[in-house]
């Protein structure tokens, strides 16, 4: 019985990293924002009832940590939002 190569491959590459947890999508393009795990959880354990508030608040955690690119605030609150609205809409 022969082995079937597709179970045994070698050097294979998406070209993705190992882990996609601290990437976001901003704006069509994938993004490593540093902390990002910590900065969903901690957001979330402020129980933030106002949807405003919440992006906000994920805005500010994310600015701490990295630069954001002049003009790109609007998008990063939606994506940081998007991706919170992942992660705990179901979970709330």
């Amino acid at each position: 019985m022969s082995e079937d190569p597709k179970l045994n491959c070698v050097g294979c590459d998406t070209g993705l990293p190992f882990n996609e947890g601290e990437k976001l999508l901003v704006n069509g393009q994938l993004v490593e924002v540093a902390g990002l795990e910590e900065i969903m959880e901690e957001v979330r354990r402020l129980k933030i009832s106002k949807r405003k508030l919440v992006a906000d608040e994920l805005l500010s955690r994310a600015k701490a940590r990295q630069v954001v690119p002049e003009g790109s605030e609007r998008q990063y609150r939606d994506a940081l939002m998007d991706e919170y609205d992942r992660r705990y809409l179901g979970v709330m």
